[in-house]
């Protein structure tokens, strides 16, 4: 079997665990490695506490596998500020000649 096949297997595998897939010495593969090459998935390896390795799907490829984007929430502190702005300009705003 070629390694593009074996990668298509591999990134099939990946979309149907929802884009994550976790495990123990998944970085060590040569299918993995070489679809990280090719810039299909991401690889993160596991710490010596866990050994745990993470390998997901890039925003791209997660489009092409027919999986919905990730979008990252603002922070607690992002939206404070944006609240403590916001109230700020109404408060020392030109006012508008609508009112």
């Amino acid at each position: 079997m070629s390694y593009s096949q074996e990668i298509d297997k591999l990134l099939t595998a990946i979309a149907a665990e929802g884009g994550r897939v976790t495990g123990i010495g998944l970085a060590d593969d040569d299918v993995v490695k070489a679809a990280a090459d090719l810039g299909l998935i991401d690889v993160a390896t596991g710490d010596a506490w866990t050994l745990v390795d993470t390998v997901s799907l890039t925003p791209r490829q997660r489009l092409e596998m027919g999986l919905p984007p990730i979008v990252r929430k603002p922070s607690i502190f992002a939206s404070a500020a944006n609240a403590i702005v916001s109230l700020v300009g109404r408060v020392f705003g030109k006012p508008s000649p609508l009112r």
